[in-house]
């Protein structure tokens, strides 16, 4: 209860002085402001255990400064998760701890896999006989190298330091480069925010009182309900979990809008993660050439947008209908980061390959634990089904209403079957809960599996007996 007054309290601390940070006007200050902020933030979650931020910090300090730019990724990447994986082993009382080592994580390594893409992009660009020079500003890279108090300042600034919202070095720079967070108010936006944190508290709490998550230890719940009781029972727990995620993620991107943080024009199109996506010249055109100004009157009469900082896209997350709409709509900028460093990283992979890749690393990310190695396996084992199925069949065109629907009540039953695995971290609770229901779902796919490959072997010998006629 402790730990969760102080977390929460951090985050409407960081709220409040938000209005304050975007009124600095000096960068220097302003970066050691945020970074000073986050680090107080990191000392009041981690406590006993900050000497392990600090060790991630200047460990990847050391390899980002010291390591050839085409190792530097993997080095990083092997080192941090080694990390994390100790952290997962042994710091087992303080969870808000680790999501503050998982956010420092993505940072240092995000940055590493940037310093490797600016390395690459440069070879591929050097003037040759037959090849055409491209404007170094027109392209994805990092122009300076990061000294160490930059890294450190990028590590701990309080912005989604907390939970979520990650954010590539590039925005982080961006960030000081221009003036955009003191354009409008952001203070309305924010208010809305809250409200809407509000609100999902209350329902949360209402939930909480009437179904307790705590009944899965209890016996009585395993011998005076049947299995489908048991299994409907995850329901209102996946709401509830669905809640408490919307409400720390309204928190801490409120921590971001209030700050001014990830503001950009809406024709630039912001990814979550990412930051502008497109119509790049327009910043530039307005600015006079240059990328960013100290001068924001130029860009007064723009729509922007906060799109950078979206974490959840409810639409795809509710209706699907695939789970891979899902999982895509779910943590977007987390999301953005394993797709881009991990998945892409194994292009000459084939997509399975690079899809349980990028599970693995997610796995030990989360945590090694058997809860998340059911998540890992699970999702992936279902994604590969809905990949096979839709090429097995028919699923588009008059097909595809009633192949949506059958596969968005697959995924809605495959994500209530998982929820225990959300909001429960004892292995022998888990164990006896789905040694209850009898592994249903797992059964399922087992089935599904069996029939995929059926299917696939009578179509490949049909169309081997038709080629030999």
């Amino acid at each position: 209860m402790w730990y969760d007054i102080v977390y929460y309290s951090s985050l409407l601390v960081c709220i409040s002085l938000g209005r304050n940070y975007r009124k600095i006007s000096d960068i220097e200050m302003k970066r050691n402001y945020g970074a000073g902020l986050g680090f107080l933030v990191c000392c009041l979650l981690c406590g006993r255990y900050l000497y392990h931020a600090i060790i991630m910090v200047w460990g990847n300090i050391v390899i980002i400064k010291c390591c050839e730019r085409r190792y530097v990724h993997q080095m990083s990447l092997g080192f941090t998760w080694l990390d994390l994986l100790y952290i997962h082993c042994n710091v087992d009382d303080a969870v808000y701890a680790i999501w503050v080592h998982q956010t420092i994580a993505l940072r240092l390594v995000g940055l590493a896999f940037e310093l490797n893409s600016a390395d690459m992009t440069k070879l591929e660009q050097k003037p040759g006989p037959s090849s055409v020079k491209i404007n170094i500003a027109d392209v994805d890279s990092i122009h300076v190298e990061p000294y160490a108090v930059d890294i450190i300042a990028y590590a701990f600034f309080f912005v989604g330091l907390h939970k979520d919202s990650y954010y590539r070095w590039a925005v982080f720079n961006d960030h000081f480069r221009n003036s955009l967070s003191s354009i409008g108010d952001c203070r309305t936006l924010t208010e809305q925010k809250l409200k809407k944190a509000f609100l999902s508290c209350i329902a949360y709490f209402l939930l909480r009182m009437k179904y307790s998550p705590t009944v899965y230890n209890n016996e009585k719940f395993y011998e005076d309900y049947a299995v489908d009781i048991r299994y409907l029972y995850n329901i209102p727990q996946l709401l509830m979990y669905y809640l408490q995620c919307q409400i720390i993620n309204l928190l801490c991107t409120s921590v971001a809008v209030e700050s001014g943080f990830g503001l950009y024009p809406a024709k630039c199109q912001p990814i979550p993660g990412y930051g502008p996506s497109t119509n790049l010249n327009l910043m530039k055109s307005a600015y006079g050439n240059e990328v960013f100004s100290d001068s924001p009157d130029a860009l007064i009469h723009y729509e922007f947008s906060f799109g950078m900082l979206k974490c959840y896209d409810n639409e795809k997350l509710i209706f699907g209908p695939k789970m891979k709409n899902t999982i895509s709509s779910w943590d977007m900028p987390t999301r953005y980061w394993f797709f881009t460093n991990i998945y892409k990283r194994f292009s000459k992979s084939n997509a399975e390959v690079r899809s349980a890749s990028s599970f693995l690393v997610w796995t030990i990310w989360n945590g090694p634990f058997l809860s998340q190695i059911i998540i890992s396996t699970t999702l992936w084992v279902y994604m590969q089904l809905e990949s096979e199925y839709s090429e097995l069949y028919n699923t588009s065109g008059a097909m595809k209403l009633p192949w949506d629907i059958g596969f968005s009540i697959m995924r809605v039953f495959c994500l209530i079957y998982l929820t225990p695995c959300f909001i429960l971290n004892n292995s022998a609770t888990l164990l006896k809960y789905y040694g209850s229901i009898f592994w249903v779902y797992h059964v399922i796919l087992v089935v599904l599996t069996v029939g995929a490959v059926v299917m696939h072997k009578t179509r490949t010998n049909k169309i081997v007996h038709t080629s030999t006629l």
